[in-house]
């Protein structure tokens, strides 16, 4: 079951998903996602890219409700710095609930990213977080190709560790907390899908990727920074 990826679609990947389910859901992997750490693992690896260079447009792939931009915002707004927000998410009722956030200053895009007509909007920074596994390998090293001739500065990427530890672990905890069956669900296959360090290594390497930093982080989660120079890393 762990040994290899899975590729199984989970329900949140229905592009048509809508009403009382999906709201649910989007508040649950937000609480999730700040219960983790991993919103301020995102924000914690865009504060090291801002402190050597000057980030203008952050573009976030498969952005959800746009929690991790409202976190990005919140920091750039205390360091009175502008910075243009991107969200893109192929779900448009997804994109709508962030909206009601009500941050004018985001810019929210539908598109479907897995499409082979999709195209990475020129940016400094470009991060996912827990989308990249939709990707198979072949994909993903090819997306992570391309996407370096539209990146200026770096790619930030947050990805569960595949694991029996991880696994077990979400299994458990997901049986005492008040979530819904989706996101218990959704929750297992998601890291059933996702990647272990020497996949993504070994990704990186056909990629042509030599300089990154893949960090483990608490909670059994990847953060990895591609720094971008001159479009060849």
């Amino acid at each position: 079951m762990i040994s290899s990826r899975s590729h199984h679609k989970e329900r949140l990947d229905d592009l048509a998903l809508e009403g009382f389910l999906l709201t649910k859901t989007l508040k649950e992997l937000t609480y999730i996602n700040l219960l983790l750490g991993n919103s301020q693992n995102t924000v914690t690896s865009i504060q090291r890219i801002a402190k050597k260079n000057q980030i203008q447009t952050i573009v976030d792939l498969g952005c959800g409700g746009g929690d991790n931009l409202r976190s990005i915002r919140k920091w750039f707004r205390s360091k009175d710095k502008k910075v243009r927000l991107i969200g893109i998410d192929g779900n448009k009722n997804s994109l709508e609930y962030a909206k009601k956030h009500k941050d004018f200053e985001i810019e929210y895009i539908q598109e479907d990213i897995l499409s082979s007509d999709f195209q990475i909007p020129k940016c400094d920074v470009l991060i996912s977080s827990h989308f990249v596994y939709h990707f198979s390998d072949k994909e993903l090293i090819q997306f992570l190709k391309s996407a370096k001739e539209k990146i200026n500065t770096a790619i930030v990427l947050s990805e569960l560790q595949r694991s029996k530890i991880s696994y077990t672990l979400f299994k458990f905890f997901g049986f005492l907390m008040p979530f819904s069956k989706m996101v218990k669900q959704d929750g297992l296959l998601a890291i059933r899908r996702s990647f272990t360090r020497r996949e993504l290594e070994n990704i990186l390497k056909e990629a042509g990727i030599n300089e990154y930093s893949l960090r483990w982080k608490w909670w059994f989660r990847f953060i990895l920074i591609i720094p971008i120079s001159s479009h060849d890393a």
